[in-house]
């Protein structure tokens, strides 16, 4: 069974910036976006890997937790990723987002529709909730107070609470997330940073085969926002709901998350 390499890559016209990705495995290249807790290579990458080549890079800044003084603009992470693939060499690509790593992957394909061939969601963020409002994190000063203020309608809350105490080891993260998920959920005045709601307005631009991966247990993001990808995404093929899995069908469900994404991918030839 491969194991990771990292590989960190000097971007051309980005010297502030250093791409770290880690590959492994062999076969059809296939990205993958993680979400806001940080990259943490899990077992779902592991078994892709013995089919895929798979790149998992690093957000340098935004979302991520690698680097987060060197891109703080939304926008300025899409544009990273076309010079990250430009020099992967990665001119057509299969891309899975989770989470907020979903809602980067969306907007790639919208954006540059070509350059997307499949696309698979795992309980992605980035659609919108009509009552609360939309948040730019990235405008506002770099303290907690005023990120939490933002992010939470109630910063007291137990699921800002959460967030706050989580330990800043990746893999300590997600353990986190996954233990912590119903108080996370429990209550719907959390609500996730989303610096853009135009996304509703340009993803009606995908042309990549979707399928749609979601956990129904905890609510955290909820199961209609899958539903509504599949609305609005005109080549979604199938919404796979797991009813066993929260916001980490990848982990809960790995087997189930693992055989759907290999059959999706299997559905449509290979990249050239």
């Amino acid at each position: 069974m491969s194991k990771p390499i990292e590989k960190e890559l000097s971007i051309p016209g980005r010297p502030n910036v250093t791409g770290k990705v880690l590959i492994a495995g062999e076969g059809e290249p296939l990205v993958f976006l993680h979400g806001a807790g940080g990259l943490v290579w899990d077992p779902y990458l592991e078994k892709l890997s013995e089919h895929y080549k798979v790149y998992a890079p690093y957000h340098p800044g935004t979302g991520g937790t690698i680097g987060s003084e060197e891109i703080r603009d939304w926008w300025d992470l899409v544009l990273y990723y076309y010079d990250l693939f430009d020099e992967l060499k990665l001119d057509t690509v299969n891309v899975i987002g989770h989470s907020f790593g979903g809602m980067v992957a969306a907007e790639l394909a919208a954006t540059d529709p070509k350059r997307v061939n499949q696309l698979v969601l795992l309980s992605a963020t980035g659609l919108w909730m009509e009552d609360v409002p939309s948040t730019d994190v990235f405008t506002l000063t770099n303290t907690p107070d005023a990120l939490f203020a933002a992010m939470f309608v109630d910063p007291e809350s137990s699921a800002a609470q959460v967030m706050k105490e989580l330990p800043e080891d990746p893999d300590e993260q997600l353990k986190a997330l996954v233990e912590n998920r119903m108080s996370l959920a429990e209550t719907s005045k959390y609500m996730w940073p989303i610096p853009d709601k135009g996304l509703s307005r340009r993803i009606h631009r995908i042309q990549a085969e979707t399928c749609i991966i979601w956990g129904e247990k905890d609510g955290l993001i909820p199961v209609d926002y899958a539903y509504e990808f599949k609305r609005l995404i005109k080549n979604a093929k199938q919404v796979n709901v797991f009813e066993n899995a929260s916001h980490f069908p990848q982990l809960e469900e790995l087997d189930k998350t693992v055989k759907t994404t290999r059959d999706f991918l299997a559905s449509k030839s290979a990249v050239k």
